[in-house]
């Protein structure tokens, strides 16, 4: 493959790969877990693919001098392209990262903030008594036991 030809495909690739990062980011919302799935497949193989030639086009660094100023600059202009919309990218992804961990660390405070007010357990006798509760449920200081939030949150 000439220099000119890895060129033409590693533009090809960047475009096809900040198009996906860009569909990624604005519809990360409404994704469901198999298309994210299908988004992270697609984005590494895209990486790779990427990452594969500019390893080769790197060993041909005398090639790439030869080529005319407009095609570097060209490619320089792209490759700058690429960056910002993998930081926007990488910025999305972090967001939601951090929105999901409040989400679930809200959820587990109310799971635990109920469970503490109206948590029972059974004892040794079958009948009922308030638990003293740790996180996520656990009881304090009592051997295992059964216990049951009355109420649905």
């Amino acid at each position: 493959m000439t220099t000119q030809e890895l060129v033409t495909e590693l533009k090809s690739v960047t475009y096809d790969l900040m198009s996906l990062l860009e569909r990624e980011s604005s519809e990360l919302r409404s994704l469901t877990s198999a298309e994210y799935e299908q988004f992270l497949s697609e984005k590494s193989a895209l990486a790779m693919q990427y990452e594969q030639l500019v390893v080769k086009l790197r060993s041909r660094g005398d090639e790439l001098r030869a080529m005319s100023e407009e095609e570097r600059e060209e490619l320089r202009e792209l490759q700058a392209e690429f960056q910002q919309a993998a930081r926007r990218n990488m910025n999305t992804l972090q967001a939601a990262k951090a929105t999901n961990e409040r989400v679930v660390q809200a959820i587990v405070r109310a799971v635990n903030d109920k469970s503490k007010e109206e948590c029972t357990t059974y004892t040794r006798s079958a009948t009922t008594s308030k638990a003293s509760l740790g996180g996520y449920g656990r009881t304090l200081n009592k051997s295992g036991g059964a216990y049951s939030v009355n109420e649905t949150l």
